[in-house]
């Protein structure tokens, strides 16, 4: 009967101890998954962190682009491309709703010879203070795109012309009086105006050269004036 017990007890002893290795092999392949799921949620993060800073360079290059495309290099101001679709636009709104619209086109009076007299340098200066001029006269919802070389473009919606006129007459004098001659001893510099306020005709396109035109009469009339 003694015999009986011992072998009993080996067999327990046996078994409990099979029980705490199995036991102790559950704890560490919990404690193996734990941490390969704390490695798969710090790889998650990182790749999450490097996701986010993908995705604002790639904003900011779409903004850089963005802007690339409808400024002009030079002077800062929208370009040619932008101006097609900011006037036809603007155009439309004030057709389909009767609503005031001015169009100006505008050009540096003898500019070439600026250029063949104070050299290309000074001319780019001069583009950049006309930039600089426009802003400072104009409103938020105003819009000015160089529209090539030395022309430039104005839309000011909800204007009539007797406000345009006066837009236009206090940018002239401004950039008549500018002090020229602290970027280049000797220079002058002038810009003629065509106004037009007519949204009664066929479309954007025939508004535009109605500025044209009137800038032409400013060129023939003598430059440094206002025609509308």
């Amino acid at each position: 009967m003694g015999k009986k017990n011992s072998e009993f007890l080996t067999i327990l002893d046996k078994v409990g101890k099979v029980r705490s290795l199995d036991r102790q092999k559950l704890l560490d392949e919990l404690a193996r998954a734990y941490q390969e799921m704390e490695d798969l949620n710090r790889s998650l993060a990182e790749a999450n962190e490097q996701k986010t800073k993908l995705l604002d360079q790639l904003k900011l290059q779409a903004s850089d682009l963005e802007q690339q495309i409808r400024e002009d290099g030079l002077t800062g101001l929208y370009n040619r491309r932008y101006l097609d679709l900011r006037i036809e636009n603007e155009f439309s709104r004030a057709k389909r709703y009767n609503r005031n619209l001015a169009v100006i086109m505008a050009d540096i009076d003898r500019f070439k010879l600026i250029n063949d007299t104070h050299s290309h340098l000074v001319g780019d200066e001069v583009l950049k203070v006309m930039a600089h001029l426009f802003r400072h006269n104009l409103r938020t919802v105003d819009f000015v795109a160089r529209y090539g070389g030395e022309e430039f473009v104005l839309l000011l919606p909800e204007t009539p012309s007797n406000g345009a006129i006066l837009v236009c007459e206090r940018i002239r004098r401004e950039i008549e009086d500018y002090k020229w001659g602290a970027l280049r001893p000797g220079l002058a510099v002038t810009m003629s105006f065509g106004l037009t306020c007519d949204i009664n005709v066929a479309d954007h396109a025939a508004m535009l050269a109605q500025a044209d035109a009137k800038l032409y009469e400013a060129k023939r009339g003598g430059r440094n004036q206002v025609r509308f």
